[in-house]
């Protein structure tokens, strides 16, 4: 935990996160960070187990105390499915026009930075904020 910032400590230390999941470090980098809200702070995106079944997902905190949320890590989300074990490289894609996938239909109009996910040789996704949920849009089968 010593690479998290001091703001987002709390939240992973919490007896809320703490009791059911925990951070996975087999997976370089754990974390990334950009404004995936928009609103101009730093928030963070951090690859985290289910501690009861193992299964991989990503929790998103938004900075100033304004949420988190979890995807995947056993809660469905996107084409991701539930287990985000699957994920071999992933990185912030920064604010901007996003390609559209022929299968996806319009691409979305980012409020923020997105977290671009990567199955290798697979297929790519973008997780994105609307406003008020995180959304996918599939990039690449």
């Amino acid at each position: 935990m010593a690479n998290l910032p001091t703001w987002a400590l709390p939240v992973f230390t919490g007896a809320d996160f703490a009791e059911a999941y925990r951070i996975s470090y087999r997976h370089n980098p754990f974390l990334v960070s950009g404004d995936f809200n928009g609103d101009g702070h730093l928030d963070l995106a951090v690859r985290v187990e289910a501690r009861s079944s193992g299964e991989g997902g990503i929790f998103i905190v938004h900075a100033g105390d304004q949420g988190s949320f979890l995807l995947g890590a056993g809660q469905s989300f996107g084409n991701g499915g539930k287990d985000f074990r699957w994920i071999g490289s992933w990185y912030t894609f920064p604010q901007g026009p996003v390609d559209q996938n022929h299968d996806s239909g319009p691409p979305p109009e980012l409020l923020g930075d997105a977290v671009m996910v990567v199955a290798p040789e697979a297929a790519s996704a973008l997780i994105y904020w609307n406003g008020s949920a995180y959304g996918w849009y599939q990039q690449g089968d």
